[in-house]
């Protein structure tokens, strides 16, 4: 089994009953990762001795996870994955690379030292955070 950094909901059919070993052979995890989710309140259905997990209640459950998960970003700020966290540019010292036309990267240096990236549509500077970048041009800082 390798490992996913987060199961796709999609892939439950809504229509379907699952027991934990077909879930996790479904998602690709362990079995104990299953019994995991249900401790942490995924609902299932007894037939008999055997837990049954609803499809429709497997991909509400963790659509809810991953939308937990996700981290909004403020405008002006990057996600640095070292920190785990968004954080502002450090000394406010950021660098625009024109990528193609319309997109551009953002590059800035973490607090902590890490690089953080950010692509940005060249018409949505501004919206992003960054209004005075598009006057000074690819490549400055």
């Amino acid at each position: 089994m390798r490992r996913r950094f987060a199961p796709d909901p999609r892939r439950a059919k809504i229509h379907y009953s699952y027991t934990v070993a077909e879930a996790a052979k479904l998602f690709d995890v362990h079995r104990n990762t299953v019994r995991a989710w249900i401790k942490a309140g995924l609902e299932t259905v007894m037939a008999g001795r055997t837990i049954l997990i609803l499809g429709d209640t497997l991909r509400a459950f963790l659509e809810k996870r991953r939308k937990a998960r996700r981290c909004k970003t403020p405008p002006g700020w990057f996600y640095c994955f070292r920190c785990r966290a968004p954080r502002p540019p450090a000394l406010a010292m950021i660098e625009l690379i024109q990528a193609r036309t319309g997109t551009a990267n953002i590059r800035a240096v973490c607090e902590c030292g890490a690089l953080m990236h950010r692509r940005v549509s060249l018409a949505r500077l501004e919206q992003a955070g960054f209004p005075g970048l598009a006057a000074r041009g690819a490549g400055d800082t």
